[in-house]
């Protein structure tokens, strides 16, 4: 049998094997309706449960803290640079 055949043979054997198991198979839930979101390993403990930030609601936190920590004038003069340098 030809090695490309052989790793074939293997590659399938692992797929069959990480299928059955659930490796690298996550459940996603929201406990608030999508505000936060966890995740932990297919048949893994609830203990195992992360917090996955989306990326959008963390630019927003950033964005928010930029309007309160600096005054209009600063903001209004950071968008024209942003426009300069587009």
């Amino acid at each position: 049998m030809s090695d490309s055949i052989k790793k074939w043979h293997e590659m399938q054997e692992d797929k069959s094997t990480q299928s059955s198991t659930g490796a690298g198979t996550f459940i996603y839930e929201s406990p608030d309706g999508g505000k936060t979101v966890t995740r932990r390993p297919f048949l893994g403990d609830i203990s195992d449960r992360e917090i996955i930030v989306h990326p959008e609601s963390d630019l927003r936190q950033k964005a928010y803290r930029l309007l309160c920590d600096h005054d209009e004038d600063v903001i209004r003069l950071a968008m024209k640079i942003l426009d300069i340098g587009s």
